[in-house]
């Protein structure tokens, strides 16, 4: 928030939760903390490639 970029719920709640449990001393499931920054960093060029292909097929049929 402080450079005024856009966070998403899932980003605030897998926080939240990788926090707590590093505070509480329970330990990260440092698989599940991998699937979910590949999530996140994935998310816009899969994001891109989608739109980019419906535009394609679109504009071919329209």
């Amino acid at each position: 928030d402080a450079y005024g970029l856009p966070v998403s719920t899932t980003h605030v709640l897998a926080s939240g939760v990788a926090g707590t449990m590093t505070a509480s001393g329970a330990g990260l499931r440092w698989d599940t903390v991998r699937n979910l920054v590949l999530a996140w960093v994935l998310t816009l060029p899969a994001s891109i490639a989608l739109s980019a292909a419906l535009y394609w097929v679109l504009h071919r049929l329209f």
